[in-house]
């Protein structure tokens, strides 16, 4: 009996030991880690890629000004001929018709240094899509029906096409910063490691603007020609590479 008590307070004697070893052997780790984090060495680059994409679609402004001795007679010109571009325009079959804007205010003139009120002026405004090869027939005809103001143009693609583009662009993103990285650090003598962090900036579109004139499209219509162009697609993408 006293022979099992003494191992027993023996074997109670060592457990300590064995305890105060494994956090002594846990210190030696973390410490380790945090020193290689210290000694850790970081290039950071910012890769960019750009893909055009064609237009398809025009999206025009237009809208119709009226001048008049009183409110009601302006409103009631504006609505008349407001009212005929929008069935026009309706007809043609374009795409995302709204109106954009409708105004009513005095019309004042200067004489002699004294401002008086001379009638009042009307305008109101749509905006619309349409296919480009269709964008000059619709413009002569909105003007045919009444309008007589274009207040804008511009040119776009397809949701598909452009974030198709996009991806492409992050691609070609990725790719220029990884050559910077290799490049920079193969003329040191330094090896890249691994992709500690990853930064993608939002994509940028650019809108075109409309092309000049060609004489061999304007000889084969009638109609004003609108030429669309390419719309730019744009990413960037910064990376933190280890080595």
């Amino acid at each position: 009996m006293r022979q099992l008590t003494t191992f027993i307070l023996s074997l109670a004697f060592c457990i300590p030991s064995v305890a105060a070893i494994a956090p002594s052997a846990k210190a030696q780790e973390s410490s380790s880690s945090i020193q290689a984090i210290k000694n850790e060495r970081v290039i950071t680059v910012t890769g960019r890629g750009e893909r055009a994409v064609k237009t398809t679609k025009a999206r025009i402004q237009l809208g119709v000004n009226a001048d008049g001795k009183t409110a009601i007679a302006v409103q009631a010109e504006v609505a008349r001929q407001a009212n005929s571009i929008v069935s026009r325009l309706q007809q043609l079959g374009v795409e995302k018709l709204q109106t954009t804007s409708i105004q009513l205010s005095p019309k004042y003139v200067y004489e002699n240094n004294r401002q008086r009120q001379e009638g009042f002026t009307g305008q109101t405004s749509v905006s619309f899509l349409v296919a480009i090869e269709q964008a000059g027939a619709t413009l002569d005809a909105a003007v045919d029906a009444g309008a007589n103001q274009i207040e804008q143009l511009s040119f776009i693609a397809t949701d598909t096409a452009l974030n198709d583009a996009k991806q492409l662009a992050l691609q070609d993103a990725i790719k220029d910063a990884q050559t910077q990285s290799g490049t920079v650090l193969n003329a040191l003598g330094f090896t890249p490691k691994t992709i500690k962090t990853i930064q993608i900036s939002d994509s940028a579109i650019a809108y075109p603007v409309a092309q000049p004139r060609m004489d061999t499209f304007a000889k084969a219509a009638n109609s004003v020609p609108i030429l669309g162009g390419e719309q730019k697609v744009e990413a960037s993408v910064t990376l933190q590479i280890t080595y």
